[in-house]
């Protein structure tokens, strides 16, 4: 595969795998016409008017402008840069891009075009739609790009919403009531689906991924993709009441979600627990629970700590630590995409120090490896890639900080050293596992193994292992597996995946 540009790495770039967790709940903007509404992008101020968003930040500066207008893509374009940016503008200007690239997502494939302006750059990023065209606006330096404009055009692009005709509501075969629980004086607010028959039920607790998710595992990131609530109505379906709840920090839940780590998500599951072993139409003694990826190592970290727990589901969980989870990612990402065997262990040796360093604390050490790492990438690049970048120093040092703060978060400290091994050691509850074969984010071939051999430690006599061929890492029908084939795909399970769940646990639940 080619060497990444500098546009690419400088400018907008969606990044779709398992350390897009470190985004919060964020606000909303609601155009005043009903046309689209976009999150608020975290860390910035919504200086927004009736006529269109507008978000600016002070550290680094940066300005964004989110807009809908009657009329052809390039002419709204030019309309909104003459507006907020330069009245000077004209057709030649925009015509001449450095760069036009279409970038595909469920609400339509959008053009992204970057412009040099004088000592800065801009991006517009247009969707041209039913005689409306949609415009996300960007301006700043080549270093605030790499800081903070990237993150906040992946924000509003992933989460742009365009209003569509209501469904009609389906009468669904079951219950379905809105609750809430506490969890370490937190309250949590879900959805508790029951079948419509009388008694008690079995029940199952659904637990997202990483990243501030919903109770429907709804994240921005991957617009469409809602696990949780597939899961919940296809086994409720089947005589099972399920319980799904939004994370803390995240719709009706209260808390934040920024200081949270896994061990306050497993808290939380346990507490969801509790809540359900109080109700007189659930069998406390048939709880069980189930999670995707990082809601997988949650699983496994509360049934260890109550031995309760009737059962465990686990979708893409890893069983070793993060910090080795990390390095077999990174290499199966860019296999993946194609990258050079050469080019891979080169970025494997750069991630691999990075990371032990981050394990030890040493921060200094940390900053300096990938400041270097950064700078000797954008030395390699040809000239006029370099012309574009300009202050070399400072676009490294940009997104040094970037990656800093990522690295230092609480959640991401547990994550890199946590192994989810030392709780499957003490599960005796019955065990699902279910791994992608396709899957580059948790590897079945690195995570397989370590599962089962800490569970046999455990003397677990029920453990079921399938993996799916041709799933990635959310269980859809791919093709390579990369995180960038995601948003092309169907936002579904791949035939045959909830089935394999329910006929399993059906087995084992009365």
């Amino acid at each position: 595969m080619a060497r990444t540009t500098a546009l690419q790495t400088v400018l907008l770039t969606l990044v779709l795998a398992v350390l897009s967790t470190l985004a919060s709940a964020q606000e909303v903007y609601s155009d005043p016409a009903g046309r689209f509404q976009v999150p608020v992008p975290t860390g910035w101020t919504d200086e927004s008017t009736p006529q269109y968003a507008k978000f600016t930040r002070s550290d680094p500066a940066g300005l964004a402008y989110v807009l809908a207008a009657p009329g052809k893509d390039l002419q709204v374009v030019l309309a909104a840069l003459q507006t907020h940016i330069d009245a000077t503008l004209d057709e030649s200007f925009v015509a001449a891009p450095l760069q036009a690239s279409p970038v595909p997502l469920p609400s339509g494939t959008w053009i992204q075009r970057i412009y040099l302006y004088g000592e800065e750059l801009l991006a517009a990023i247009s969707l041209e739609q039913d005689g409306l065209t949609y415009l996300i606006l960007l301006r700043g330096t080549q270093a605030t790009f790499m800081q903070a404009i990237n993150a906040a055009a992946n924000q509003l692009l992933l989460g742009f919403e365009i209003p569509t005709a209501a469904e009609p509501e389906e009468d669904l075969p079951y219950r379905v009531q809105e609750v809430t629980f506490t969890s370490d004086g937190i309250t949590l607010a879900g959805t508790l689906t029951i079948p419509e028959a009388d008694g008690r039920h079995p029940a199952i607790i659904l637990i997202s991924g990483s990243g501030a998710q919903d109770r429907n595992g709804a994240n921005p990131a991957i617009p469409g993709y809602q696990p949780l609530r597939w899961l919940a109505n296809h086994l409720t379906r089947q005589g099972v009441a399920v319980l799904r709840f939004d994370e803390r920090g995240v719709g009706e839940s209260g808390g934040d979600h920024a200081l949270a780590t896994s061990l306050d998500f497993a808290s939380d599951t346990l507490a969801a627990m509790r809540y359900l072993q109080g109700r007189d139409d659930i069998d406390p003694a048939q709880i069980g629970l189930l999670g995707h990826s990082e809601g997988a190592m949650i699983a496994a970290m509360a049934a260890a700590r109550n031995p309760e727990v009737a059962f465990v589901i686990a979708m893409a969980g890893a069983a070793v630590p993060g910090y080795e989870v990390l390095l077999v990612q990174l290499e199966r990402i860019m296999q993946a995409a194609g990258t050079s065997e050469e080019e891979i262990m080169a970025a494997k040796a750069e991630q691999q120090t990075a990371l032990a360093l981050a394990v030890a604390g040493d921060w200094e050490a940390v900053e300096s490896t990938i400041y270097d790492a950064l700078l000797r990438h954008f030395q390699g690049l040809p000239e006029e890639q370099l012309a574009i970048l300009g202050d070399l120093e400072a676009v490294a040092r940009a997104g040094t900080a970037a990656q800093l703060e990522a690295l230092q978060s609480p959640w991401f400290q547990l994550f890199l050293s946590y192994d989810p091994a030392q709780d499957y050691r003490q599960i005796t509850a019955p065990v699902l596992a279910l791994f992608g074969g396709l899957d580059t984010q948790v590897d079945a071939a690195q995570n397989r193994p370590a599962l089962e051999v800490a569970l046999a430690e455990a003397g677990n006599e029920d453990v079921t292992v399938v993996v799916f061929e041709q799933a990635n890492h959310l269980f859809q029908e791919a093709v390579t597996g990369s995180p960038d084939e995601y948003l092309t795909l169907e936002m579904a399970f791949l035939p045959g995946f909830l089935e394999t769940i329910s006929d399993w646990l059906l087995k084992r639940v009365r």
